[in-house]
């Protein structure tokens, strides 16, 4: 998915021959510190509140303030994953998406990158999570899929978190369904390293037993 697919309906950019005032009030409207100046279809850059409020005639038009604009932006033909680093990188609540002309597509805000993210990455499936730790040689999500697809299973995401300090690596994994002790089983037996697992119908019937034991206990 890009980020051209993901791109608000709603208008938040400005015109150069807008009223400062008018573009305060709509920044106030939207709760934001930064708005896209178009002209022409074109994307100028961001203008920012704090450049604004400095000027001190609010009844004059954004070009005759002659303001200096932010140059930050993303490409609709940009995956959603770079979305998530602009945001990172720039402490900004929305992101100006263009095309290769420099032509203004639209816009989008932390929210739909979430949502868009979401769908992505199955978060809205059921399903398990299970991290796993390795060393970066051992780091094979072919073998991997093999064991989970082995138990008639599917992987519906996965990703890896390396460290800076180590040579290991995190990898963590969401499968199609809640009953994964098989699973776990066949990675441990080919000493995969399981550091967690979640959404585990076994993990949370576990945890029931070992409630209802501890109750029986005080009751005695």
């Amino acid at each position: 998915m890009n980020i051209g697919q993901i791109i608000t309906e709603q208008d938040y950019a400005v015109d150069p021959a807008d009223r400062i005032a008018s573009i305060l009030d709509k920044m106030a409207e939207f709760r934001l510190t930064r708005l896209p100046v178009v002209k022409d279809g074109v994307f100028l850059g961001l203008v920012s509140d704090e450049v604004l409020t400095e000027y001190p005639q609010a009844d004059d038009n954004l070009q005759q303030a002659a303001v200096s604009y932010q140059q930050v932006y993303v490409y609709g033909t940009q995956h959603i994953y770079d979305g998530v680093l602009f945001f990172h990188i720039h402490p900004i609540s929305l992101m100006p998406v263009i095309d290769n002309q420099h032509g203004y597509l639209g816009a989008v805000t932390p929210l739909q990158l979430a949502d868009a993210l979401s769908r992505t990455m199955s978060l809205q499936q059921p399903g398990a999570i299970i991290v796993l730790e390795m060393g970066q040689r051992d780091n094979a999500l072919s073998h991997i899929a093999h064991i989970v697809e082995s138990d008639n299973a599917q992987i519906l995401n996965s990703y890896v978190r390396s460290f800076s300090d180590s040579s290991r690596l995190e990898v963590t994994i969401k499968v199609n369904k809640l009953e994964i002790s098989s699973i776990v089983a066949t990675l441990l037996r080919y000493d995969y390293q399981v550091k967690a697992t979640y959404n585990d119908e076994n993990s949370h019937d576990n945890t029931h037993d070992r409630y209802e034991q501890l109750m029986n206990y005080i009751n005695m």
